[in-house]
């Protein structure tokens, strides 16, 4: 199985304070490696081997607030980030 590079843009740009707590909640998923935050692009990047894991990432960041870009929410309190607290 060959590891496979992600790179995802998030809605609701996080900032330098929030960056460290969503790496801590994507660290929690066991098999995705080199997880890295840039701040400036609102963007995730990470090693994966599996499908499935892509879309645990995915839905996490969905729950904390921070959908890949062109996902809708379907609830508006999903529009805001749960993570970020500036």
């Amino acid at each position: 199985m060959e590891i496979q590079l992600a790179r995802i843009q998030v809605q609701n740009r996080f900032c330098t304070s929030c960056k460290s707590a969503i790496k801590a909640r994507l660290a929690e998923i066991k098999s995705i490696s080199n997880i890295e935050l840039y701040v400036s692009e609102s963007l995730v990047v990470f090693n994966f081997l599996r499908a499935n894991e892509l879309c645990d990432v995915l839905n996490v960041l969905s729950e904390i607030g921070h959908p890949e870009i062109g996902e809708r929410f379907t609830n508006p309190n999903e529009a805001v980030s749960k993570i970020c607290l500036c």
